[in-house]
């Protein structure tokens, strides 16, 4: 994979070569000539042309002159890079856009030359296809941040979410150490390896002189030494994950890291594939793949479901639930080949009658509720979402410390599809008035049946399930959790029962042998 200035040197090279490209091409079919007539006027052969044509070859001045003068235009009129019309428009959404401009394309098998021909082949088309991509994705309140983070769940469901290179990076540096598996790392370890081999002074700050920066888990201060302030307010568990983190860009020779966490935005699609292998290289180092091969395998063989023994392994690794279940989604393709699973990460405001999916990772496909700005009510029997709720009473009631973990069975109305969900919700300590619910979800099929032995445990709840309430058929009478009508559901039902008349209508009429 080539680095970032790599990328932009050749793409640079090669704009040149693809706006000529596309600029003979248009000019040619404006003028209705085909290659073979294009050839006979300008002597070159049709070969050449479409070589051009494709961006493959930039041609030497004096083939320029003779183009030019075979299609009865300027010179400059191929030369220049400046292009009009819905070429303009096309060139200015790739080779400006902030998406297209910086994608790594390489990265889904696709090169730079694969997308250029693409256009050049058809260039209004191009155009035409980017500006209703880019009009869905203002229709649906898609900033160009959340582009970038679903082109990374694509990369990560293409990879069953398991990086090998990564792991054995992390298992290297622990072994370089001399970290044995257990215990893991204290915060004072991680310190002195940061100060040591990174030139970095981590320490335990107060933010709350600075009201706007006391929702930040850690502010990173570039330097020499470079300064790591953890927020006081986070338990020494979250310290140990963004010192991993820190740890993580220094390994992977990441130059430009986080400063603040978490981050509002992200401003190229290298930032956020960055951010993603540190937090996996972090990921990996507090919780050792084999290990957690060890201790899954023993959670899978009992008969019965335990949440305690979950919370165990979370005191054990020293992780909160949102990396631990994290984690198990990178282990679990990985290690144990469960390639169906979901991870979901909810949260919900007290008082509010809102649940906001914040994060999620569905590599299945299946029919769940998603979409990070769904303006939707989720469906208040499936577990995430009831669980925020039962911890919601529990706050009320001024107990809002503990964690609450909770398996389910739901079965999805519309697809049918039965998923086992376990869920961890818990208050966050930064914004004291948001709970928050991870959730990772396993597609019920023989093949985990075979390997989660407690999976028929009677505890275990078997709940029917929908996407939201505005999508369920259910009547009032046979859900009492609904939140709002199902609104969706009977627009759709009455689209469905017109279809029919009108099919009807079609039938009844050339039965009659009558003309509509």
């Amino acid at each position: 994979m080539l680095n970032k200035k790599e990328q932009t040197s050749a793409a640079g090279k090669l704009n040149l070569q693809y706006i000529i490209g596309m600029k003979l091409r248009n000019f040619r079919q404006e003028k209705g000539l085909g290659l073979k007539q294009l050839s006979s006027l300008t002597g070159l052969s049709a070969s050449y042309i479409n070589e051009i044509e494709k961006g493959k070859k930039y041609p030497k001045a004096e083939k320029i002159m003779l183009l030019a003068e075979g299609l009865g235009v300027n010179y400059d009129d191929l030369v220049s890079i400046s292009m009009t019309g819905r070429l303009g428009q096309m060139s200015e959404l790739f080779f400006s856009s902030s998406v297209l401009g910086s994608f790594p394309f390489q990265l889904f098998g696709i090169t730079f030359e694969n997308v250029m021909e693409l256009f050049t082949a058809s260039p209004k088309k191009a155009a035409a296809l980017i500006t209703t991509l880019m009009e869905i994705s203002r229709a649906y309140d898609m900033n160009v941040e959340q582009f970038f983070l679903a082109s990374l769940r694509a990369y990560q469901e293409m990879h069953n979410n398991y990086f090998e290179d990564v792991e054995e990076l992390a298992e290297q540096f622990a072994r370089e150490q001399k970290w044995i598996r257990f215990p893991p790392p204290t915060p004072e370890e991680l310190i002195e390896t940061l100060h040591q081999l990174h030139s970095v002074e981590a320490r335990v700050a107060d933010f709350s002189e600075y009201p706007e920066l006391t929702g930040q888990r850690f502010i990173f201060l570039p330097g020499k030494p470079s300064q790591l302030l953890l927020n006081d307010q986070l338990a020494p568990s979250q310290h140990v994950y963004s010192m991993a983190l820190q740890i993580g860009y220094s390994e992977l020779k990441i130059r430009e890291r986080l400063r603040t966490s978490p981050r509002k935005n992200f401003d190229s699609f290298d930032q956020v594939m960055d951010n993603f292998r540190a937090s996996y290289f972090a990921g990996a180092l507090m919780i050792n793949r084999f290990q957690a091969k060890e201790e899954v395998q023993e959670l899978f063989q009992s008969e019965t479901w335990n949440g305690d023994s979950i919370l165990e392994l979370l005191n054990r690794h020293a992780v909160t639930p949102e990396t631990f279940l994290h984690r198990l989604s990178q282990i679990l393709p990985g290690i144990f080949k469960i390639t169906e699973l979901h991870y979901l990460r909810f949260e919900h405001l007290v008082g509010r009658n809102e649940i906001q999916l914040t994060k999620e990772l569905n590599m299945p496909r299946t029919l769940v509720p998603s979409g990070v700005r769904l303006k939707e009510h989720y469906c208040r029997r499936w577990l995430p979402v009831s669980l925020l709720q039962v911890l919601e009473g529990k706050r009320q009631n001024g107990d809002f410390k503990k964690i609450l973990i909770r398996a389910q069975r739901a079965k999805f109305m519309e697809s049918g599809d039965e998923v086992l969900f376990i869920s961890i919700a818990h208050s966050l300590r930064l914004r004291t008035k948001m709970n928050r619910c991870v959730s990772l979800g396993l597609r019920v099929d023989n093949a985990l049946k075979r390997k989660v032995k407690f999976l028929n445990d009677p505890q275990i709840p078997v709940i029917e399930v929908n996407q939201t309430c505005e999508r369920c058929p259910l009547e009032n009478s046979q859900c009492s959790e609904r939140t709002v009508p199902p609104s969706v559901y009977i627009r759709e039902e009455q689209e469905e029962l017109l279809n029919k008349r009108l099919k009807q209508l079609v039938t009844d009429y050339r039965g009659k042998n009558l003309k509509i």
